[in-house]
């Protein structure tokens, strides 16, 4: 197995050259997929909390409510 002492030398030597990794010139677009990606995570997690919050207001809950959920121990 042969070893790199130096690792500027080894990359721009002329059967090394190239992209160093796989997918090189994608990290744009894969930032820009992100970056969508976690606004519409933000969208859909807003409208499922509204959504929630809207149920509990329709039903009105009293004050003492939230001890019908309490188990005696």
């Amino acid at each position: 197995m042969a070893t790199v002492t130096n690792w500027i030398d080894h990359l721009s030597a002329a059967e090394v050259q190239g992209p160093v990794y796989p997918g090189v010139g994608t990290e744009g677009i894969l930032v820009l997929i992100l970056v969508v990606l976690w606004i519409g995570w933000h969208f859909i997690s807003n409208m499922q909390e509204k959504s929630k919050s809207d149920e509990i207001a329709r039903r009105r809950p009293g004050s003492n409510d939230w001890k019908n959920n309490v188990t005696d121990g």
